[in-house]
C-alpha cells in the first residue's frame, strides 16, 4: 500500500513545511478545526505542533467561549519569512 501512495502523488512533509503552512493558514484567530481542514492534518498531530508553537511564543491561544482559537504571532511571522527566504536560496543553487 505505500507503493502505491508513493505512485499517487502522496508525500510527507518535512516538520518545517507543516510548521510553515501552520503559521501561513493562522495569519487571523483560527480554530483548530479551521487549521486542520487548511493544512490537511488530524486534530492529534495539530494539536502537538500548536503546542509546540504556541510553547515557543511562535503562535498565540485565546479561548472565545469555549473554543481555543490560534494566530501566529510576531516572532511567528519572522520566522515563517525567513523560512520562505531560505527556500528561495536553495532554488538557486
Amino acid at each position: 500500500m505505500l507503493a502505491n501512495s508513493k505512485q499517487k502523488g502522496w508525500k510527507r512533509r518535512h516538520r518545517l513545511e507543516v510548521i510553515a503552512c501552520i503559521l501561513r493558514e493562522a495569519s487571523d484567530w483560527s480554530s483548530r478545526t479551521r487549521l486542520v481542514y487548511r493544512t490537511n492534518l488530524n486534530f492529534r498531530i495539530l494539536g502537538k505542533y500548536l503546542s509546540f508553537l504556541v510553547e515557543r511564543g511562535l503562535m498565540e491561544e485565546h479561548q472565545v467561549d469555549q473554543i481555543k482559537v490560534y494566530r501566529r504571532t510576531r516572532k511567528g511571522e519572522v520566522w515563517l519569512m525567513l523560512y520562505e527566504r531560505m527556500l528561495k536560496l536553495l532554488e538557486h543553487c
